[in-house]
Order: structure tokens, then sequence, then C-alpha cells
């Protein structure tokens, strides 16, 4: 059972065999009444939480809201399935830590958190919760697909028909792209250890790169690109650096491990064929 299908996640994971969506429109996870009388009605082997408060500068200024749905809420959702004996899988982020500036750098999940937004402490609060009833809690990062409203595909958009795009220069993370995400996020939730999990391929980029890199594979020119730095831009705090240290879900649930990359490049070549 998939929360917060309508996002970019959870649209991925929903679409899977095996798996039937939620969107907030059908379930606010807010909602303890409404949760627990969808965990009788599906009975789900596993829960995945996608659902999120997701909008970072939107955090800084709507705490209470942020707090309803990133801390309380994964909360109440790991309880109320350890309760039922369901296996409970949360989503969190990279921007609970701020990693050093060195390139190369990954970080792992002994890394102590320094969240410094709204959005970062809300989700380390809820990362917490979960941890609490046993739960599996899976940091991501940089997600991505390739259509719809996402960063990526605007970008790419307003590159192909011209238009300047600024990009940042200074900010450092691992690119995933959703469908490969998604699939790694399958695996765990029907099986294996619970506790705190990085998930990110390998490799690291700057947006500009992440960027010109999908451009350049499509033959779409990148005169448009303006390099900028982080603090150009308006809005809550960001990490310079960010990048997930995967290797112990890639020794839980062994598997070929791509660079971010190769993982463009291949849902690229999927979406074409």
């Amino acid at each position: 059972m998939v929360l917060g299908a309508g996002g970019t996640v959870g649209t991925a994971l929903a679409a899977r065999g095996g798996c039937v969506g939620a969107p907030r429109s059908a379930l606010d996870i807010t909602d303890p009444g409404a949760v627990e009388e969808a965990l009788e009605r599906v009975s789900p082997h596993a829960v995945v939480n996608c659902a999120a408060m997701a909008n970072v500068d939107r955090c800084d200024r709507e705490p209470e809201l942020a707090w309803a749905v990133n801390a309380e809420a994964p909360g109440r959702l790991a309880a109320a399935c350890a309760g039922r004996g369901i296996r409970f899988v949360h989503l969190s982020t990279d921007y609970v830590l701020t990693g050093p500036a060195d390139p190369g750098v990954r970080l792992g999940e002994d890394r102590l958190p320094d969240p410094r937004s709204g959005y970062a402490r809300s989700k380390r609060a809820g990362e917490l919760a979960a941890l609490a009833h046993d739960a599996l809690v899976l940091r991501v990062q940089w997600v991505y697909g390739l259509g719809g409203a996402s960063f990526f595909a605007r970008a790419l958009d307003m590159l192909r028909t011209g238009q300047r795009v600024r990009l940042v220069t200074d900010q450092v993370g691992t690119p995933t792209e959703v469908g490969w995400l998604a699939g790694r996020v399958h695996e765990a939730a029907l099986g294996g250890p619970t506790g705190l999990f990085h998930l990110a391929p390998e490799g690291e980029a700057s947006a500009l790169e992440w960027i010109c890199t999908g451009a350049e594979a499509l033959d779409i020119p990148t005169g448009g690109v303006v390099a900028i730095r982080r603090a150009d831009l308006p809005g809550a705090f960001r990490p310079a650096r960010s990048c997930l240290d995967s290797r112990r879900f890639q020794a839980a649930w062994p598997s070929a491990w791509p660079d971010w990359s190769t993982c463009l490049r291949d849902a690229l070549r999927r979406r074409s064929s």
C-alpha cells in the first residue's frame, strides 16, 4: 500500500505489480481515523509512506502543517502498522544532514543529523517517530522523473524552447531517477531488515551538471544555461553537499549499483523505445 501515490515516488511505486496506491485525495495521513480504516480495509503486507510536505520553503512558512505531515503522521502510521504486524517503510531525505565540502565524501547512516530548516527538522522528527516502532526508514535525495512538473523536466523544456535556465553550481548531491528508486523501494518493502538506510545511486553532481547531462543525452542545446550560486536564490537552507552512502542498503538487498548518470541515460533510452 503506497501512501502519497500522487507524488513523484508514490506514482512510480504504485504502478508496480502488487501495489495499491492511496493518493492524498483518497487518504489524508494526518487523519488517524482514516488511516485506521484504510489499514483494516486493505490489510496490506507492507505500507510505504511516500506522502510528505516536501516544499522546503513552504515548510518554513507553515511550520505547524509541516510538523503534522512530516513528523507526527509517520509516528502514528508506524504505530498503527506495528500493532497489526504490517511492515512500515518511511521515506526521508538527505536534507537532515549537512556534509563537508570535500569532493567525493559520501554520508553514511552514522553521520550526526544537522537539520537546518523547518522541512529538515520535521523530517528528522518523522524518522525518529517511525524508527521507534521498528520501521524501515529510507533516506533518498534529488529524486526526479522524466516528465510532469519535475524540476528536471521543466528545465529541459525551457532549454528546448530557447529559454534561459539558472542552475546552481555549488550545491552537490546525487540525482536519483524515480524508476530506479521505485524498484529498490519495492524490493525493500517486501522484506528484510528494519532501521535507517541510505538509498541513492553512485556519483555526484551539481544541478548544472545534472541538467546539462540530460540535455546533452537528448541533443538539446545548453546555450541557455546560466550558472549561479546557491546564495543567489532566496528561500530556506539547503545543504551544500549531502551525497548519501548506500553501501549498507547494498549489503542488505544486493544488486548492481549504477552511477546516477547511467540511471538517467537508461531511463531516457527506455522512454524513447
